[in-house]
């Protein structure tokens, strides 16, 4: 199935009009950016986010005081909450089954030769149990993370191919 969601993913990439790689791969560090890239294959909805960490903390090196320890520490809590962050389609009844966060910052300490712009790269992979229903995402955050400013969004799934860019006053992405 992994193989089916990667496959779906670089469809979407080749048709996308902003030039990317694959989820996993860093892309130009934008401030006030972050990419998110959608995979809908039958039950399974697949998110992949990959953001400069100075969209959600306002710094972007390994926390070196107690205030940005803490505020690492709050991070890390509130996007491991996926259905907080993301909101699928009510009626098609999702559940989170897999949160996968990495960060340079998430570190018990600081990678060598870690440079001064790290990025969050997170995974999200929700279960359906109305597939048929899921028709768009609302993504949360904008709320609490005043550096997030847009949100460039690649969606791949049954019905073809999606783009779009998400703000504070537009957060739901159809497809």
């Amino acid at each position: 199935m992994r193989l089916r969601i990667g496959m779906v993913i670089g469809a979407a990439l080749l048709v996308a009009a902003a030039p990317a790689a694959s989820p996993h791969e860093p892309g130009p560090h934008q401030h006030g950016v972050a990419k998110l890239q959608i995979a809908v294959d039958g039950p399974v909805l697949s998110l992949f986010l990959d953001s400069p960490l100075d969209n959600l903390l306002g710094f972007e090196h390994y926390p070196s005081t107690r205030q940005q320890t803490t505020a690492v520490g709050a991070l890390r809590e509130r996007l491991h909450n996926a259905g907080a962050v993301f909101v699928p389609t009510p009626a098609a009844r999702c559940a989170a089954t897999t949160v996968r966060l990495k960060s340079p910052v998430f570190e018990s300490k600081p990678a060598a030769g870690a440079g001064p712009h790290a990025d969050l790269e997170a995974e999200y992979v929700f279960r359906c149990d109305f597939p048929d229903r899921l028709r768009d995402l609302e993504v949360r955050l904008f709320d609490g993370f005043p550096g997030m400013r847009r949100i460039d969004v690649q969606v791949a799934g049954p019905r073809g191919q999606v783009a779009a860019a998400l703000s504070a006053a537009q957060r739901t992405v159809a497809w």
